[in-house]
């Protein structure tokens, strides 16, 4: 080990205390010049000291929580540079997971959650992944499993949903409804609706969903998933869309000490004459939740299909190139 990391001169680490003292461990420094190291110092959530055992130990006083890595390793903590946190948060709270390989599976808790919901209300779906399963699931799958409330299962991008008949009778979607600029109803080789709509075509149906989320279920919703990020070694995260709803989520969580990650939000454009009312701007926060760029949206995604491409895709009739939501 070649002397101190350049992260803090020698001398100047002397003048602080360190709370803890990691020892004895393979560190990742990220540092070409010193890409691994024994022992770490740190106060209040900052790196002091990075080098050698013989180097970093000294540092250490009476008061000093030192422990023993025996060689394991340590990383940086990930970051997550396009996520939605507090808004997944807020799903795992209200929503089924119907992250199953098996429609039968998914059936199995749309239909039990469905025996737990007041008649007419909505069963919500979230997480699915049409790669996971054998086919994507219909309207026929989501009939058979809860045919007495409307079904609504959000694809896990967030781009396309799959909804149920009795969904497509309230948002009165037939096979003759167009689709809406900026969206897709999905129709069978005889012209039939599948029950999958994308983009801009979900919008008839979630205005339809009483939001009944308050800002306690924000700040749950925050508190939640910032703990599962972390137990993956993600401790920090862009939200790449965030409402004022969910930054107040993230605030609230982090002033209640519940916030275990740090947040960069980009705006929703949405929001974003709010934000402005409130003379919020790029850079507005702390080092916990801070405000960084405007979330518009060009089009929609490729793991659903509905990015927007200069060739067709494969497998999809009509030469379909996918959907421009915004010409700017």
């Amino acid at each position: 080990m070649q002397g101190m990391s350049t992260l803090l001169a020698l001398p100047l680490l002397r003048t602080e205390e360190p709370e803890t003292l990691l020892y004895n461990g393979n560190i990742w420094t990220v540092d070409e010049a010193q890409p691994r190291a024994q022992a770490v110092a740190i106060r209040s959530g900052r790196l002091l000291a990075v080098g050698s055992n013989a180097e970093v130990l000294p540092l250490a006083t009476a008061r000093t929580r030192k422990i023993d890595l025996a060689f394991k390793s340590v990383l940086p903590g990930f970051n997550d540079a396009h996520a939605h946190p507090v808004e997944s948060g807020v799903q795992h709270l209200r929503k089924v997971a119907c992250d199953s390989d098996s429609i039968e599976k998914i059936q199995t808790v749309l239909h039990a959650r469905a025996l737990q919901t007041p008649p007419g209300e909505w069963v919500l779906g979230f997480l699915y992944d049409d790669g996971k399963t054998p086919r994507p699931i219909n309207r026929g799958d989501l009939d058979a499993a809860v045919p007495d409330h409307p079904v609504l299962v959000q694809h896990r991008g967030g781009h396309t949903a799959f909804v149920s008949s009795l969904a497509l009778q309230l948002a009165q979607v037939n096979d003759q409804t167009p689709d809406p600029a900026g969206g897709r109803f999905e129709h069978d080789a005889a012209g039939h609706l599948m029950g999958f709509v994308a983009d801009a075509g979900m919008q008839a149906f979630f205005k339809l969903i009483s939001n009944k989320n308050t800002r306690e279920d924000h700040c749950q919703g925050a508190a939640l998933i910032s703990k599962l990020f972390v137990t993956k070694g993600v401790t920090s995260a862009c939200d790449a869309d965030a409402s004022t709803d969910d930054v107040q989520g993230y605030q609230d969580a982090r002033d209640a000490g519940k916030l275990a990650m740090r947040l960069y939000c980009h705006v929703s454009a949405a929001s974003l004459d709010h934000f402005m009312a409130a003379g919020i701007h790029t850079g507005f926060g702390d080092q916990w939740v801070r405000i960084g760029g405007v979330k518009q949206y060009a089009d929609g995604s490729i793991s659903e299909r509905t990015a927007w491409l200069s060739q067709p895709y494969i497998g999809i009739p009509n030469n379909y190139v996918g959907l421009q939501l915004s010409s700017r």
